[in-house]
């Protein structure tokens, strides 16, 4: 057992060095040095009452202070953010302005915290959350284990297990990208995982603005401020670029506004990118102009697309447009990662959603309907006129169940307005002979009825024995199968390739299992001379073996990997995203505009995804 937990503790401490240090921090430095950011004390931003560990944090509001006033107290400079995280015991808000860096010194904080879980076994798993998805429906925690199982593939009783324990220590990024009427409810939400855990440290970001603007107060021990750039600071770091961005270093000189700029780190790095990219007299050509945010991200877009190394695949127009269509879908569904999965069928403008919804069910009742017809031909070849009446009534009742009552095998009902993968399945053997055992009650008993009131067809008590062995097939397949909530994304779209994987998976076991019940059927009828003709088992069988193994195919998720192909389709035929569309992605990602994250893709920054919002997004005529 403790070298099971061992191996999990570890698997989670890769995972999130891979996700955040390697996949994030390290791409944002583009190999340049670490700038040290300047930081202040907020001593008032946070309830001052807190108590941590037993004893109250040594840094107090005065009695004098307002609520609202400002008091700040500057560290020195070269100060590092794992020295005030312990001065703090663990609990601390970091804020900042936009692209000030309160992600970076986050995941600066994550690297020291990782080491020190590496080398201390009683050390809490740093793991980073992004406050973006919580929606105000679910306590922290709970909300905690979702994002676990699904952002970092860890099985919710495990996840429950280490929240219990103690053994997490939640960083949460991002509180102000929180949808702002659910803002309050989100720092209310945190402080009362605070009251529960009082011993669990717990960071937060926050842009000051947006912090400031609340009416609650946060129950940590300290708050920090992080500072603009000082033009020593830029100077330094451009310095150690080399001389290539000797036109940037000249032009902030004499460019009040771009100098300004460069003082937030994420524009100074944007701005190191966007020269250093460019051919060289681009670059000293921009010396001379003024140079505001959205004239910045237009230069860094357009030289990253243009310029970077490989080959341009995509216009730079295009590149633009469907990236802020994604920026748009993204705000609007208030995500800050994207996952090909999250792809929603009312991603579509409403009109063109009622149109891919209804065509998707016309077109499964009709394949539904299409077998009927099939079948029903086959039996006028080898049998007569009723059962080509037999098959089409039997086509148009699947059909029909499945388009107007959303059923498949009878039990599984289908979303036609939400793409639900079947990532990981378990199977419940006892459950699905219980389950397999009362179907085969069940069909018995419609067997039996059957023989009993049919007329015109061969009466034969083997009826009884084939609906029987047909119902225990399905009810087992019903009860025995579950769908596991884990997902399983460690890179993009896998969600869609193992629920097509699965579906092919069960639907050629339930398939192969009804045939070989059916088989069985046939082989006790002709020992026990139970007198049913070839012609009737053969066309019920066919029809049986092939509605059970397609409809438990779709059901378990070969119908989520076929929405999402059409649904890409319709998108691509809109122009609102590439026919390739992964590999665009993984080209934006290439090209500084996207970062991967484990099996989903972020925008650089939350600037650039408004910039991209503002400015993309509509099909070129």
């Amino acid at each position: 057992m403790e070298v099971q937990t061992n191996h999990n503790r570890q698997v989670m401490l890769q995972r999130v060095k891979t996700y955040w240090l390697v996949g994030v921090l390290q791409e944002s430095l583009h190999g340049a040095e670490m700038i040290d950011l300047a930081m202040t004390y907020r001593t008032n931003a946070v309830a001052s009452h807190v108590t941590i560990h037993g004893s109250l944090s040594d840094y107090h509001q005065p009695d004098s202070l307002l609520p609202d006033e400002v008091f700040d107290t500057p560290l020195p400079i070269g100060t590092q953010i794992t020295e005030v995280y312990d001065e703090a015991e663990g609990t601390l808000l970091i804020m900042g302005e936009p692209g000030a860096g309160k992600t970076t010194i986050l995941l600066q904080l994550v690297s020291d915290l990782l080491l020190r879980a590496q080398v201390n076994h009683t050390h809490p798993i740093p793991v980073v959350f992004s406050l973006a998805s919580w929606s105000g429906n679910l306590p922290l925690g709970d909300w905690m284990v979702n994002e676990l199982a699904n952002r970092y593939e860890v099985p919710r009783r495990l996840g429950q297990e280490w929240l219990k324990n103690g053994e997490l220590l939640p960083l949460l990024d991002g509180l102000d990208e929180v949808e702002q009427e659910h803002r309050v409810a989100c720092a209310q939400a945190i402080n009362q995982f605070r009251q529960r855990y009082l011993t669990l440290p717990t960071v937060v970001t926050c842009r000051i603005k947006d912090y400031e603007a609340l009416a609650t107060r946060l129950n940590l021990a300290q708050a920090i401020v992080l500072q603009p750039l000082s033009l020593e600071q830029i100077d330094h770091y451009l310095g150690s670029m080399g001389p290539r961005l000797a036109g940037l270093r000249a032009a902030l000189q004499t460019d009040r506004t771009l100098r300004e700029l460069a003082e937030s780190p994420l524009m100074l790095s944007m701005m190191t990118l966007a020269y250093y990219r460019m051919p060289e007299q681009v670059a000293l050509s921009l010396g001379d102009r003024k140079m505001g945010r959205t004239l910045l991200f237009d230069v860094y877009v357009e030289r990253m697309v243009r310029y970077r190394g490989g080959e341009e695949l995509y216009e730079p127009a295009q590149t633009v447009q469907w990236l802020g269509w994604l920026a748009q879908k993204m705000s609007q569904f208030n995500r800050t990662i994207f996952f090909l999965e999250g792809l929603q069928p009312n991603w579509l403008p409403r009109e063109q959603q009622r149109h891919f919804v209804s065509g998707i069910r016309n077109r499964l009742a009709g394949l539904f309907v299409l077998i009927g017809v099939l079948i029903g031909l086959l039996g006028l070849l080898i049998a007569d006129w009723r059962a080509l009446l037999g098959g089409i009534g039997v086509g148009l009742l699947t059909g029909g169940l499945l388009a107007v009552f959303r059923l498949l095998l009878v039990w599984a009902r289908v979303s036609w307005f939400r793409i639900e993968t079947v990532e990981t399945l378990n199977w419940r053997w006892l459950r699905g002979l219980i389950g397999g055992g009362l179907g085969a009650v069940g069909g018995a008993v419609l067997g039996g009825l059957l023989w009993l009131v049919g007329r015109g067809w061969e009466p034969s008590p083997t009826w009884i024995l084939l609906l029987a062995l047909l119902g225990f097939v399905s009810q087992f397949v019903a009860h025995a199968v579950e769908r596991d909530e884990t997902k399983m994304r460690t890179v993009p779209g896998q969600g869609f390739v193992r629920s097509a994987q699965n579906g092919r998976l069960i639907g050629t076991l339930t398939g192969a299992g009804t045939a070989v019940s059916l088989g069985l059927g046939w082989l006790i009828n002709n020992l026990l001379n139970w007198g049913l003709g070839w012609q009737p088992f053969l066309l019920f069988a066919i029809g049986a073996t092939l509605y059970l193994g397609l409809s438990a195919g779709l059901a378990y998720g070969g119908l989520a990997a076929w929405q999402q192909r059409q649904l890409s389709r319709v998108l691509a035929k809109n122009q609102l995203i590439p026919e390739d569309f992964l590999p665009f992605l993984d080209y934006a990602a290439e090209r500084n505009l996207l970062r991967k994250v484990g099996g989903g893709f972020m925008f650089v920054h939350l600037l650039l995804l408004d910039y991209f919002r503002e400015n993309g997004g509509q099909p070129s005529s």
